[in-house]
């Protein structure tokens, strides 16, 4: 870590409302009301929202566009950390600290390092040019259409089983029906 790293204020996850709106609200309700619940089981620490205006900053900065969820993610949390699954979603000044960095699987594609999966080598991308989210694990890729699937597959992969809580056993079961229908 550079010694010039400040790390980022979190918010009281006590006090955190996830806006109704943002396509990510469900999956980040269930997550901040786990963390509320079971503590020691599900710690989820959000850092405090970045503005609009740093967004745009960093956009302009980099010649970057973010998708509309991602840009909404961080008016929420300019980043977060969920322990149980080991997953970071970096702060702006950190994806802006790694583009120098170069990303490339396959084909020519096109990059930005939005966060990890931290202790596995797991990467977490943003395709600037299908706009999708990618993790890419040791040269395994996955693609999401946004970051609520990406919340989703975290909470099917370590929440599922890991606490006994009604809010969370709904939502797996929610996903269980609509694929049963869908065969």
């Amino acid at each position: 870590m550079s010694e010039n790293y400040i790390q980022p204020e979190k918010q009281d996850i006590d006090a955190v409302e996830v806006p109704s709106d943002a396509a990510f609200f469900e999956e980040m309700n269930l997550l901040v009301h786990l963390a509320r619940e079971y503590p020691d089981e599900v710690e989820f620490e959000l850092n405090v929202p970045a503005t609009e205006e740093e967004i745009a900053e960093f956009e302009k900065r980099n010649n970057i566009s973010l998708t509309d969820d991602l840009k909404a993610l961080y008016k929420f949390a300019n980043g977060f950390s969920l322990e149980c699954a080991n997953l970071d979603i970096s702060t702006l000044a950190q994806i802006e600290s790694d583009l120098s960095n170069e990303y490339e699987w396959g084909d020519s594609k096109n990059y930005v390092l939005i966060g990890e999966m931290i202790g596995d080598g797991e990467i977490i991308l943003l395709d600037l040019d299908t706009k999708k989210i990618i993790t890419n694990d040791h040269g395994d890729e996955t693609v999401f259409d946004d970051i609520s699937m990406l919340l989703s597959d975290i909470i099917f992969t370590f929440l599922e089983n890991e606490v006994d809580d009604e809010e969370l056993e709904n939502y797996i079961n929610g996903f269980e029906v609509t694929e049963s229908y869908s065969e």
